[in-house]
C-alpha cells in the first residue's frame, strides 16, 4: 500500500507540535535555572532587574565562549569482561 504524501497542513501541524514541545522545554529549563538561582541565594537579595540581567548576560557570554565539553566516559572499566 502506497503512503499518502504529507500535505502542507500536515507539515504545519508538525511545526505547531514541535513549537509547543520547544516552549515546554524552554519553560522547564527556565524553572531549573530559577531553582539554581534560589539555591545560590539570589532570591533573598534585593537588586534591580537590569543589574541582574546584565550579570546573566555576562554569565551567558562566558559559557558561549567555552569549548563544548567532551561527552562523559561510559560507566565501568574498559578492561572489564563479561
Amino acid at each position: 500500500m502506497a503512503r499518502k504524501p504529507k500535505s502542507v497542513a500536515d507539515f504545519d501541524e508538525e511545526i505547531r507540535a514541535l513549537q509547543a514541545k520547544r516552549a515546554e522545554a524552554l519553560e522547564a529549563r527556565a524553572a531549573h535555572i530559577g531553582k539554581l538561582a534560589d539555591k545560590a541565594g539570589l532570591t533573598m537579595l534585593e537588586f534591580a532587574d537590569d543589574a541582574l540581567l546584565k550579570e546573566f548576560k555576562a554569565i551567558a557570554q562566558r559559557f558561549q565562549n567555552q569549548p563544548k565539553a567532551a561527552p562523559a566516559a561510559p560507566v565501568g572499566r574498559a578492561d572489564q569482561t563479561t
